[in-house]
């Protein structure tokens, strides 16, 4: 499947993006977040912990203590790779592990550890088009990612 965009005008509507995102997880689904500082991934997460039923104003952005996990529907990691410098600061969290019991991995700055991540079912590159304006790019990796970004672009039409 080709890559699919999706523009947003404001903070909320990438909030709601992310909420579809989330309604439509399966278990053990990675999550490849990139894009500049201030491009909404952060935002975009908060959508996602929505979606699978984490409270409002509950997800912050994880720069400094590097994950932190979000108990709803399904428990959700938030791993923010921006301050990691070394392959032992990932191995810390066992994530393939985790993922293979289920768990929803979201990965901001994924391309700086890419290669020491579980198999990433979508790819979501985030572009900064204006003050609140936002593109974002679904790159599905896997079947799940395919299926994923099918079930969010029939909501988004909707």
């Amino acid at each position: 499947m080709p890559p699919t965009k999706f523009t947003s005008s404001s903070v909320e509507q990438t909030r709601s993006l992310g909420r579809l995102i989330g309604d439509a997880l399966a278990p053990g689904t990675v999550i490849a977040l990139d894009g500049t500082l201030g491009a909404g991934k952060t935002h975009l997460t908060q959508g996602i912990a929505a979606g699978l039923g984490v409270p409002s104003g509950s997800v912050v952005s994880p720069t400094f203590t590097i994950c932190i996990p979000y108990e709803a529907r399904l428990l959700m990691l938030h791993l923010d790779a921006y301050r990691i410098k070394s392959p032992e600061e990932v191995d810390q969290f066992g994530l393939d592990e985790s993922v293979s019991d289920g768990v929803v991995l979201v990965v901001e700055w994924a391309s700086r550890i890419e290669k020491l991540l579980p198999p990433i079912d979508i790819k979501i590159q985030l572009t900064q088009t204006g003050e609140e304006g936002r593109e974002l790019v679904f790159e599905p990796i896997s079947a799940a990612g395919s299926e994923l970004v099918d079930r969010v672009s029939q909501a988004w039409a909707d």
